[in-house]
């Protein structure tokens, strides 16, 4: 079969992924994308349908790239760094502790009208969905990967707080804001009839307010490898969409009825649940098997991805570097392209019998069976995304996920169901019974991720970039040869030849590097975690609870039992809510303020921290060689690596520095010396701190 809309998807992405980070000009990717167009129209009777498919594919991705970009982003990107004035809708709020996260779609000033911006301001300010506004911000500078993450979202700029917003007028009416405001008010529903974590988790899957959720929670299902129950996904569009097709056969509907009902279901499950790009990904598949079924055609699953994808990619071409989309097309690919066949090779190896006489025979074996094979594809596929995205790949993912899926349905029905009666205060009642059968389920989850996570092989760190390049290589091969079936010796001269690659680069990598070090940093700098040896410490106070949970996250992955050592600023700082969320995840030995002391000298294994004077500005960490410092202010101070209060981070000369905020949530540094220090790189290290300051 030729499946043209599946392999000019394909295309799709790797145009977008080559060409969208390199920073051409879009005059060039139009060019490029035009010649590709002419050559595919004026050769399309001699190339196979799959080639010309990729190739009209490919030059329509750039020409509408460059278009997109000229015509949304280009005004955004002038203004990063600026102070801008704007009038803006408030869309979305969402809350984490004392630090919130608002949207604005704009409406007047020097952005375009419709551009959206995500401003980050503090929790207790008082504006809303609905709100419009007049705010002066300061744009943020992002770097070319976190831009690209912005885009994805359909964000143009990211902001922060310049001054107070001035309030308007509200507007209710905007569709937008009615579907936002469901979603906070449903979740609010579920968080009341359901109390405890069990409450946070059903809030997420049914509304999408992942936030919601306990950081310890979180990693326990990132462990177990069921972190994608935690974020509303096609999955749980699918699984609705059997709810109400299960719900129309009980009454008798007709097929052409039901398929014409389930499209209408589809889409308002995709608006109430925000538009996430896998949920539109997942509806509008949906939407094409419905349509055929009214119009008595089949419908190909490949094809219909692929045209998904090109729908979500006309409507912003950069959605192909948001996680979540990527994700769900791969496992939905794998699903698709792979888990018959490895159902059906299982069941001659274990059963000695065929699938389809395994689910005729033993239909509870086969269900079994077909769950793990679909775990299974979908973790293969997703293996280098997950390893990108989160440093970590779930060695128990396929079993804890088959033990789990029989939990998801009744979930996910009494979350939806709990949101809804909530505005009903008659059913109040019912929907208390709903959010209950609902959290009994994922009570039972949360234990399946919390028993599978705690297991020493539960999941491998994979942070290297190398590995994750191997392992899609490896993927990508594996397909190839299974699709031309390939004999069993060239299979294991493949195989030899991937584990002699991985030890080459790994080797490389070791020489290239040498012996690191690594440290997290909040986001705004107010606090900085190193593990040693299985201790932790702590150098000053996190900057939210969320903030404090993704330190603890970092210490625990990295074999930290117990806090050692925690210094904060000023000693009120031990009896905050931050300090105390810290201190629920991982207890702490030592905890003093540094305004109450006359300096302090620790010992951690291959680590030395200290500070010197009463009311102490600055904490020197030694460690690999290195002197690390973080200070509370402005003060320059001499170091390899200088990390000040603004939430800068300087490297001397001769410091190899490689940062990242993939992981945790937070800032990651590994470090280590490239050169020979001279007299001067500490001092320098100083200077280049005081560049720019006023």
């Amino acid at each position: 079969m030729n499946r043209a809309f599946h392999i000019g998807a394909i295309a799709w992405i790797c145009a977008v992924l080559l060409s969208a980070p390199l920073g051409f000009d879009p005059r060039a990717k139009a060019a490029v994308g035009a010649c590709l167009l002419l050559s595919a129209a004026v050769m399309r009777k001699r190339l196979p349908l799959w080639l010309c498919a990729a190739t009209v594919a490919f030059g329509l991705s750039l020409a509408w790239l460059a278009l997109y970009s000229s015509l949304t982003f280009s005004a955004a990107a002038r203004l990063e760094g600026a102070f801008v004035d704007l009038r803006g809708l408030v869309l979305e709020r969402v809350e984490y502790g004392d630090y919130t996260r608002l949207t604005l779609v704009t409406e007047d000033g020097p952005l375009p009208s419709g551009i959206r911006v995500s401003v980050g301001a503090p929790g207790a300010l008082d504006v809303s969905p609905g709100d419009v506004v007049e705010w002066e911000l300061i744009m943020d500078s992002p770097d070319a990967a976190s831009r690209a993450k912005l885009y994805a979202d359909a964000v143009g700029l990211r902001a922060s707080m310049a001054g107070a917003p001035r309030l308007i007028e509200k507007r209710l009416n905007d569709w937008r804001v009615l579907f936002a405001r469901y979603r906070d008010a449903a979740a609010s529903h579920i968080m009341r009839y359901l109390t405890g974590p069990e409450g946070g988790v059903l809030a997420a899957m049914a509304t999408g307010r992942s936030e919601l959720i306990a950081a310890d929670l979180r990693a326990s299902y990132a462990r177990a490898g069921l972190s994608h129950l935690l974020a509303v996904s096609g999955l749980h569009l699918t699984v609705f969409a059997g709810l109400f097709d299960a719900l129309l056969s009980a009454a008798r509907c007709g097929r052409r009825t039901r398929a014409a009902a389930g499209i209408a279901a589809v889409l308002l499950f995709m608006l109430m649940t925000g538009c996430t790009l896998s949920v539109v990904r997942a509806a509008v598949m949906a939407v094409i098997c419905r349509a055929a079924l009214l119009l008595g055609r089949d419908s190909d699953t490949l094809n219909s991805l692929g045209f998904a994808l090109i729908v979500i990619l006309l409507q912003n071409p950069y959605a192909i570097f948001s996680t979540g989309l990527q994700l769900s097309y791969l496992a939905t690919m794998g699903i698709a392209a792979c888990a018959d066949s490895v159902c059906a090779w299982c069941a001659r190896r274990l059963w000695r019998t065929d699938a389809r006489s395994l689910r005729r025979l033993h239909p509870f074996g086969y269900a079994a069976l077909l769950a793990f094979s679909t775990s299974v594809c979908a973790g293969v596929f997703t293996a280098p995304v997950l390893c990108v995205a989160f440093g970590q790949l779930s060695l128990v993912a396929p079993v804890a996920n088959v033990l789990a899926a029989p939990f998801v349905m009744p979930a996910l029905a009494g979350g939806l169901l709990c949101g809804l009666l909530g505005f009903i205060p008659p059913f109040a009642v019912l929907a208390r019974a709903c959010a209950l059968a609902g959290g009994a389920s994922i009570h039972a989850v949360n234990a399946i991720a919390s028993w599978w996570s705690v297991l020493p092989f539960a999941s491998v760190p994979v942070r290297a970039g190398l590995v994750t390049l191997w392992m899609a290589a490896c993927i990508l091969g594996g397909a190839l040869l299974a699709a031309n079936r390939a004999p069993h010796t060239v299979r294991l001269y493949a195989a030899s030849l991937a584990v002699v690659a991985l030890l080459a680069g790994m080797l490389a990598r070791a020489v290239a590097w040498g012996p690191t070090v690594e440290l997290a940093v909040s986001q705004s700098a107010g606090s900085v975690a190193l593990a040693c040896g299985g201790q932790g410490a702590v150098i000053g106070e996190p900057d939210s609870v969320a903030d404090a949970q993704n330190l603890a996250a970092f210490l625990k992955d990295n074999g930290v039992k117990r806090i050692s050592l925690y210094a904060v600023r000023k000693d009120g700082a031990l009896f905050s809510n931050r300090t105390h969320a810290l201190s629920e995840i991982l207890p702490v030995d030592t905890a003093f303020g540094l305004d109450q002391t006359y300096g302090f000298t620790a010992e951690l294994p291959g680590a030395h921290v200290s500070a010197e004077g009463k009311d102490a500005e600055i904490v020197s960490i030694e460690m690999g060689g290195l002197r690390i410092v973080k200070t509370f202010d402005q003060t320059p101070a001499a170091a390899d690596v200088l990390i000040n209060a603004r939430g800068q981070i300087v490297a001397a000369p001769g410091v190899r520095l490689k940062t990242t905020a993939r992981y945790y949530n937070c800032e990651i540094m590994t470090l280590r010396r490239t050169g020979a220090a001279g007299p001067d790189v500490l001092p320098r290290a100083a200077a280049r701190q005081t560049e720019g300051m006023p």
